[in-house]
């Protein structure tokens, strides 16, 4: 008797074709929810990583820029003989020359003392000329843009500066706009008092 009701227990212990179908639908659903979920978490990572390398690879960029347009004019010389700062200025390009080694000679050799920044729109790069030929500095740039002022904080407007209004560049405007396929532009903006002038 007993024997009996184990087999008997064991026939009806299984699974019918309705139960599994209806399993096999919520478990594929489950497995589909989530599959979506992942991809979107990956892909938010995916573009909050592009983010954080524009912007740090624009922030490197900006501040090797603000760096060497602040030595512009350098002339640590007793009594300094007076080094042109600002040599070219326009709203896509700058180029400043400086004597950082105080030896009377402007060096293209780096520590270069004669310096081009350049934007090129076309190919979205900004490039730094250190006066031995043009580098790569930043890539995926949509935008790039030199604006200058006096020591009275107004702007110098008619571009490119004549001699006489390069004299006059007290502080330079920076804004740059940079963009990748995953991310959202980012405009970086800064502006740089020129130490020597």
């Amino acid at each position: 008797m007993k024997d009996n009701d184990r087999m008997r227990r064991l026939e009806c212990a299984g699974f019918s074709l309705v139960e599994l179908l209806v399993a096999i639908t919520i478990m594929a659903a489950l497995t589909g929810i989530l599959t979506a979920v992942l991809i979107a978490s990956e892909r938010t990572q995916r573009r909050t990583m592009s983010r954080a390398e524009v912007q740090a690879g624009g922030r490197q960029t900006i501040t090797l820029m603000a760096t060497e347009l602040r030595q512009a004019g350098s002339d640590p010389r007793i009594p300094p003989i007076g080094v042109v700062g600002v040599v070219a200025a326009d709203s896509q390009s700058v180029r400043i020359r400086a004597d950082l080694d105080a030896d009377g000679a402007i060096e293209t050799t780096e520590p270069s003392e004669d310096i081009s920044f350049t934007y090129d729109a076309d190919a979205q790069i900004v490039y730094r000329d250190p006066g031995t030929g043009a580098e790569v500095l930043q890539n995926n740039v949509t935008d790039l843009r030199f604006t200058y002022f006096d020591s009275a904080n107004l702007p110098l407007t008619t571009l490119p500066l004549s001699a006489d209004d390069r004299s006059l560049v007290h502080s330079i405007g920076l804004t740059m706009t940079c963009d990748t396929r995953d991310s959202y532009p980012l405009t970086l903006t800064t502006r740089i008092t020129l130490r020597n002038q």
